[in-house]
């Protein structure tokens, strides 16, 4: 029987290599260095790996003197059963000498296996014919199916995580963006602006010079989330729990983050407001309608014009299909990508999907008139060890706000009711 520890280790060093693999591959594909995290992972690995090695070499070695031993074994009981007077043979072949060789040739086989199935061969063949034929064909060939060897046939470990994990932040990536060196920023907002007007006669007062600027304090939200990891799973996991929880916690923080935005571009709350555009018919030239009128109310307002429109997912990929037969105005300068939700240029503006735009919305605006400020480094990953339970307590941590410093730079389009 298989030395069952030496099997052990063998599967022990193979799941450690594939762990470093995984993780080398992991860095090399994202063109960049290895994190603390994985550089500690690869060298428990590489330590257990010097650990394995001399035990399993003495093993190999322990077992090929045993099998040296069978060997021998072997031969001794080959020459006692040669010794042993032999049972009359089939069909008078002789008894003397080792054991007979049931099929020397392919046709030889063949010939039991017809007498054996057809009974009219079998009745030409002599007496008792059909009983020997069996016998010879059972004895020659035996069936091990599946069923027989289940402790050989383990399931397959596929040793990868098959979800996508995303960090994509497409609005936040459009903005403003500053670093945040404390838990609030103050800005300057002009509330109130000269405005000049036409001299009716000399000496006469024309226009109204007031300016208004005002300071602005916003506050930043702070995003955390928490684990305990056992000692046990985040050194025998494949692939590594540890990293695994990280990319997961920084997938949400994306999310969260992106949300936070779209929300604030969407719904103010207080005035002033985002203008508000309904789409008159849910097809092609409707939208294209909307997204003029909310670009000329944009402008209107601020005199800016927007730079970019960022859907929905529901309502980008159905733009996607909104291609007219006479000139396909959506993709008339690139190609879209259901693949990646890739949007081309729309009427000069950047288009983008978002998940943090509210189902059925598009937000169009000037974006360099939000400002998106964020601790450096986040999520910025946090750990601490507890020796007294073997477990490490794990975390993300980052602040972060939006802001629109003139939000009637933006327009939020609203599809039409369902009929």
């Amino acid at each position: 029987m298989p030395n069952a520890v030496l099997q052990r280790l063998v599967d022990e060093r193979e799941r450690a290599n594939e762990t470093i693999n995984e993780v080398l591959d992991r860095v090399e594909a994202e063109e960049r260095d290895p994190t603390d995290a994985e550089r500690e992972l690869i060298a428990r690995h590489r330590d257990r790996l010097t650990e394995l090695e001399p035990q399993i070499v003495e093993l190999v070695d322990l077992e090929e003197r045993r099998a040296d031993s069978r060997d021998a074994r072997a031969v001794l009981q080959r020459v006692a059963e040669a010794a042993r007077p032999q049972p009359p043979a089939p069909d008078g072949q002789p008894v003397d000498g080792p054991p007979e060789v049931v099929y020397r040739t392919f046709a030889e086989y063949a010939r039991d296996d017809m007498i054996r199935r057809f009974e009219r061969v079998a009745n030409r063949a002599g007496i008792g014919a059909r009983e020997r034929a069996t016998e010879r064909i059972e004895r020659a060939v035996q069936q091990v199916l599946t069923s027989d060897v289940p402790g050989l046939l383990p399931p397959q470990h596929i040793a990868q995580i098959m979800q996508v994990i995303s960090t994509r932040r497409p609005m936040v990536e459009r903005s403003r963006r500053l670093g945040l060196s404390a838990g609030k920023i103050t800005y300057p907002r002009i509330t109130t602006r000269p405005q000049v007007g036409v001299q009716a006669a000399e000496k006469t007062e024309a226009g109204n010079g007031a300016m208004d600027v005002i300071m602005v304090e916003k506050v930043a939200t702070t995003y955390l989330a928490a684990a305990n990891l056992s000692w046990q799973t985040i050194n025998w996991s494949t692939p590594d729990a540890l990293a695994l929880w990280f990319d997961l916690a920084a997938e949400s923080y994306a999310e969260q983050t992106e949300l936070a935005l779209g929300t604030m571009l969407s719904t103010t709350g207080s005035p002033p407001d985002p203008a508000a555009v309904t789409v008159a018919t849910d097809d092609l030239a409707g939208w294209l309608a909307a997204l003029a009128e909310a670009a000329g109310a944009i402008n209107a307002a601020t005199q800016k014009f927007p730079d970019t429109v960022a859907f929905a997912p529901d309502v980008g990929f159905k733009l996607l299909g909104l291609v007219g037969q006479d000139a396909p105005h959506f993709l008339a300068t690139g190609q879209g990508s259901l693949a990646t939700g890739a949007l081309p240029p729309l009427g000069g503006l950047t288009a983008i999907m978002s998940n943090g735009v509210p189902a059925g919305k598009a937000i169009v605006g000037d974006f360099q008139s939000v400002i998106t400020a964020e601790t450096p480094g986040a999520p910025v990953e946090l750990r601490a060890v507890e020796p007294s339970i073997a477990g490490m307590e794990v975390g993300i941590v980052g602040a972060f706000l939006a802001e629109a410093i003139e939000i009637e730079a933006f327009a939020v389009l609203t599809a039409p009711a369902s009929p």
